[in-house]
């Protein structure tokens, strides 16, 4: 019998209103270039997927999450594709640092980072 560790899920979907089709084309024809990593949109999944490595995602978090991140896509006029580019350079971004933390190194990230991410989200 084999034992594996569970992979994390991340509530921040990908996209849930683009097609697959779409998000190949994206994909293949509009390449994976940099997201402006300045951008609130950014930011907030970059945070919530930082929070969600740490296991600081509580509910407060994900419902202040939730609401902020609904508002910044009212009120943009970024396509939906833009939106789908910045959110997965944001969870590939915060992976990717994930993972170049190494093992034990993931502790002092969550508890600056991590928690820094928590109350960016939480704060009104």
């Amino acid at each position: 019998m084999s034992r594996s560790t569970p992979r994390k899920k991340s509530s921040a979907n990908i996209s849930p209103r683009i097609s697959i089709t779409a998000l190949c084309a994206l994909l293949v024809f509009g390449g994976m270039a940099r997201s402006d990593t300045q951008t609130p949109y950014y930011q907030l999944i970059y945070d919530y997927e930082v929070a969600s490595f740490c296991g600081l995602v509580r509910a407060p978090v994900h419902t202040s999450y939730k609401r902020k991140r609904a508002g910044l896509e009212a009120e943009t006029d970024l396509s939906i594709v833009t939106l789908t580019k910045i959110r997965i350079g944001a969870m590939a971004d915060a992976e990717r640092e994930y993972i170049n933390r190494g093992l034990g190194g993931h502790k002092p990230w969550c508890r600056s980072d991590g928690a820094a991410g928590v109350q960016r989200i939480l704060a009104e």
